[in-house]
């Protein structure tokens, strides 16, 4: 039987634990001090343990989620991709961001993904699992045991983290949670290419987050030719569940738009996009393409990016570029999967 993981306990399940253990109860205090304040996951090093717990918490307790690591930073210092190879081989990553004022990390739900988004290269690797909750969690960890000063998180690395939405609810709890992390809620944003029954999920059980929509083409007779899910997942239904979101919760709601020279740039493209915003009462977030050669797709010239933003600016609707980072690491939005290729 397998162990329970360390960083994949909450608050409630290692008080259970160390109480079947027949440990006193502060030991469970002590733990996750160690784990999210000191940022140590070895028990050996837990030194307000006695030996003898120290023990039998290191033969019932799995402490570590990978067999290797790789780092590898920009050249511009702004980014670092993180390359965890799992336990059974898998591999994952997750990248550093640094902003002037803050560090963001940008997590991965799966090894791989299903989703097949044509203009994002982890499509192109395809989808090997979903990510437990401890491995989730771990990035996090691992990146902060680094010392990096982790203040804000986006679920926008590997994977549709709606496609593994128990593992990756578990997860947020724990990192907000005050024992945890206690990363703000409002600091925390989930993405998603647009899986229906996932955010049917977020409105049943009343979870409230920030929320990226993925939108590739707000056009449903162009978007299944670069997001094969419309297919299964029509973004008419979509919308209109985000709405019902945005209605009860009005959080913060982005709508993440990489551009595609040819593909999704034409003027009534971008009316399309406008009106799906404004019906949303969402901001939109410009992505110019990150090439690489497995993406069938190019960047827009410059020039028409900022056409586009002048035009969504003057339709009233708030509107960002996000700029490249990371993109000589292959650690830029849509460039994950690199360590699979």
């Amino acid at each position: 039987m397998d162990k329970p993981h360390l960083l994949g306990l909450t608050q409630e399940e290692c008080q259970h634990l160390i109480s079947e253990l027949g440990l006193p109860t502060f030991t469970a205090k002590q733990i996750l001090d160690w784990v999210y304040q000191k940022k140590v996951s070895d028990f050996e090093s837990m030194s307000n343990l006695s030996k003898a717990n120290r023990e039998k918490l290191q033969a019932t307790i799995d402490s570590s989620f990978y067999k290797s690591l790789q780092l590898f930073p920009s050249k511009d210092g702004l980014a670092i991709k993180y390359v965890f190879e799992l336990t059974e081989g898998q591999k994952v990553e997750s990248v550093v961001l640094k902003e002037k004022t803050y560090t963001t990390l940008c997590v991965s739900s799966q090894a791989g993904c299903p989703v097949d988004c044509k203009f994002c290269l982890t499509g192109v690797v395809g989808f090997k699992r979903n990510l437990h909750t401890h491995e989730i969690v771990g990035q996090i960890f691992q990146a902060m045991q680094d010392g990096h000063q982790i203040s804000h998180l986006v679920f926008m690395g590997m994977g549709e983290p709606l496609l593994n939405y128990d593992n990756v609810m578990k997860a947020i709890d724990i990192l907000q949670a005050p024992y945890g992390f206690n990363i703000s809620k409002r600091k925390i944003t989930v993405s998603t290419s647009g899986y229906i029954a996932g955010i049917k999920r977020l409105i049943e059980t009343d979870r409230k987050l920030n929320l990226a929509f993925s939108v590739g083409n707000a056009n449903p007779a162009k978007r299944p030719a670069i997001m094969p899910i419309e297919n299964r997942n029509p973004i008419t239904e979509v919308a209109k569940l985000l709405n019902t979101y945005q209605t009860k919760h009005n959080r913060k709601l982005t709508l993440e738009y990489t551009l595609l020279e040819g593909k999704n740039d034409e003027p009534e493209d971008i009316r399309d996009l406008i009106a799906l915003a404004k019906y949303l009462r969402a901001k939109i977030n410009l992505i110019n393409l990150n090439p690489h050669p497995k993406i069938p797709f190019k960047p827009v010239p410059t020039k028409v990016l900022h056409k586009i933003k002048s035009w969504i600016e003057d339709a009233r609707v708030p509107v960002t570029v996000r700029y490249k980072k990371g993109q000589d690491i292959s650690a830029a939005c849509g460039q994950l999967g690199e360590s699979y290729l």
